[in-house]
């Protein structure tokens, strides 16, 4: 990797983030091959001016993808150039969903509007009755011919004016919202639960009806609790798993 490489560092997203994308870019381009060494932490460190903690945490990503692997006392070697087929989702802030959108794609099928009924209603945590636009699609990670989830974005009415840019763009739906109407999402509130494909879900993701699933609700919530989109994910189990660091917090003299 090039030392020009480094300023794209200099971008919204986290560096560890940034580092990591290179440092994918580089393996997939055969600038390190399969079996081959990265540079250590220290030279990573000098070379593209960043701290240790954010290079671990761009290698932590690599691992997480199954492209590299760490051996004490010889380094980071380079495993394979291809990312594992089941996709590993690492989520600790805000700015890790717009990873998880750049390590996928979008695919849609279909938008239309809805009235929540008794069951979706359930689903979505809203009343009986609401409206919404419901786009409709699949998520695909990388290359793979094989959707990883079966995806239906719930956008408040007020914002159905970003329905046609929702797959066209590599950014959040909540993103181009905020960049349209003006609003700020102030919170994200997650849910994952267990969940059974149902027969219609089943072959639109090419899974045995009955089989085990993740079901992964996301709502996106401006000021004063307000509801701006609902996403709900249904990753089928073996193509998906789900990564959360919970970090001890040392006390400081400044909290006694």
């Amino acid at each position: 990797m090039s030392a020009d490489a480094a300023s794209p560092l200099l971008a919204s997203q986290p560096r560890y983030v940034l580092l990591a994308q290179a440092l994918m870019k580089d393996i997939a381009q055969g600038v390190y091959p399969v079996g081959s060494l990265l540079p250590t932490e220290y030279g990573l460190c000098t070379q593209f001016g960043l701290s240790r903690h954010t290079v671990r945490e761009a290698i932590r990503r690599l691992q997480e993808r199954g492209l590299v692997t760490r051996k004490r006392g010889v380094g980071t070697a380079v495993k394979t150039s291809k990312v594992e087929a089941r996709y590993v989702h690492s989520a600790v802030q805000m700015s890790d969903l717009m990873q998880y959108v750049a390590d996928t794609r979008l695919v849609t099928s279909g938008t239309r509007a809805v009235i929540a009924d008794d069951t979706l209603a359930e689903t979505l945590r809203c009343g009986v009755g609401q409206r919404w636009i419901c786009v409709s699609g699949f998520r695909y990670a990388g290359k793979e011919k094989r959707p990883m989830a079966l995806t239906r974005i719930y956008i408040n009415p007020s914002y159905a004016g970003v329905r046609k840019l929702i797959g066209t763009l590599k950014v959040p739906v909540y993103t181009l919202i905020e960049k349209q109407y003006g609003v700020t999402i102030v919170e994200v509130k997650q849910e994952i639960r267990a969940a059974a494909v149902n027969a219609a879900d089943a072959k639109r993701l090419g899974v045995k009806p009955g089989s085990a699933a993740l079901l992964i609700a996301r709502r996106y919530l401006g000021a004063n609790d307000h509801v701006v989109e609902i996403a709900l994910n249904l990753h089928p189990a073996e193509r998906f798993s789900y990564s959360h660091s919970l970090r001890l917090r040392v006390p400081t003299t400044q909290d006694a």
